[in-house]
């Protein structure tokens, strides 16, 4: 039995069948005619795709997985950055209103939602300027995007004794003339912190710091006026 020759065999084939008949000469002085289109229309052929990856050679996109097709991959959306926001730009000045020298109200606070894996929220406000003398503690936040209205609590957490020996927000106070820094850092947790009753903002940093899996961290200044 007779095997067909690959039809990349006969390409090569019919394509130097119809060089050789377009350019040569039988030798009896008869000229062959050159094939028609509906005959070139019959021969075998092969098609090469290249890439349209911009900007890159095409020589070099071929080696890159998906390039070939000519359409962009897409990645996975990437989740938002788990933020907080205060009613003062970061580093901005604080409203007197938050502080010893007015209502000394807790400020608004808004936070985007915490990464997956997160189980609470706790919250320390602490100065910079004075080894971390802490103004409120906070435990026990729910682990998803929230909001604390002006003055108020925030719902199901537990408020601990801040440095000035209360429980709850104790406002910037710092002495006339010396301008201090207030961080806010807002800790989502991996674990529970799991403090009892009228836990210290150091027993909350000790616990929190080492659990973080991620921090949101806004600062503010405030300086008395003499």
């Amino acid at each position: 039995m007779l095997r067909r020759a690959p039809a990349s065999t006969l390409a090569v084939l019919a394509t130097a069948l119809v060089a050789s008949v377009a350019g040569c000469d039988t030798g009896d002085g008869k000229e062959m005619r050159v094939p028609t289109s509906e005959q070139r229309a019959n021969l075998p052929t092969t098609t090469t795709t290249t890439s349209t990856v911009p900007g890159v050679p095409s020589d070099v996109a071929g080696a890159i997985p998906g390039a070939s097709t000519g359409v962009p991959t897409t990645g996975a959306a990437t989740p938002a950055p788990f933020g907080l926001a205060l009613p003062w730009a970061n580093g901005g000045a604080i409203d007197p209103r938050f502080t010893c020298d007015g209502a000394d109200l807790s400020p608004l606070l808004t936070w985007t939602a915490p990464p997956a894996g997160t189980v609470e929220l706790a919250m320390l406000v602490r100065d910079d300027d004075a080894d971390g003398y802490v103004h409120w503690a906070v435990s026990g936040i729910l682990p998803t995007a929230g909001e604390k209205g002006e003055g108020a609590t925030i719902t199901g957490a537990f408020e601990g004794v801040n440095d000035a020996g209360t429980v709850g927000w104790s406002g910037p106070c710092p002495p006339v003339g010396d301008p201090h820094t207030y961080r806010f850092s807002l800790y989502a947790l991996g674990q529970q912190a799991e403090l009892p009753e009228g836990f210290t903002g150091a027993e909350l940093a000790a616990v929190a710091e080492p659990a973080a899996i991620a921090v949101a961290e806004l600062t503010g200044t405030y300086s008395r006026a003499g």
